[in-house]
């Protein structure tokens, strides 16, 4: 029975080794292309009328967890490092202000995939300006 059992490893050896090989090598290749998620946070950056300005918000930043390859993530990790989402609600006028987080206006490089947003609405109060009835007259 020995016999059998060192006759089986030994007979070719050298195709069993490269196969080895190369199946290690697989291994590693498809283990290395799985793709990781990561959460992020971004700057809010309001844009109001001429006669107005924000007095309050929920907050001046969401999370945005992605997910992609390891190279891709570290790219958006470098770039997003003052990256700020821009809003316009020049259009919404006075008062509290319901504003969605639109995900496409987050930056994102090529093999990235936005998974969400947190928080994906923010409350904002929007007055006048004190003097903007002075600077009309």
């Amino acid at each position: 029975m020995k016999r059998r059992w060192s006759d089986a490893i030994t007979e070719n050896f050298s195709y069993k080794v490269v196969a080895l090989f190369i199946s290690l090598i697989l291994w590693l290749t498809i283990l290395g292309r799985r793709d990781f998620v990561l959460s992020k946070n971004v700057d809010i950056e309001l844009i109001t009328a001429p006669n107005t300005q924000v007095v309050a918000q929920t907050t001046d930043h969401v999370k945005v967890k992605v997910s992609g390859p390891r190279a891709a993530l570290k790219k958006f990790l470098e770039s997003s490092l003052s990256q700020t989402i821009s809003l316009d609600i020049s259009q919404r006028g006075e008062g509290v202000v319901y504003v969605d987080i639109p995900l496409n206006k987050i930056d994102v490089p090529l093999g990235v995939k936005i998974l969400g947003v947190r928080p994906n609405q923010i409350q904002v109060e929007v007055v006048g300006k004190k003097g903007s009835t002075e600077n009309d007259k």
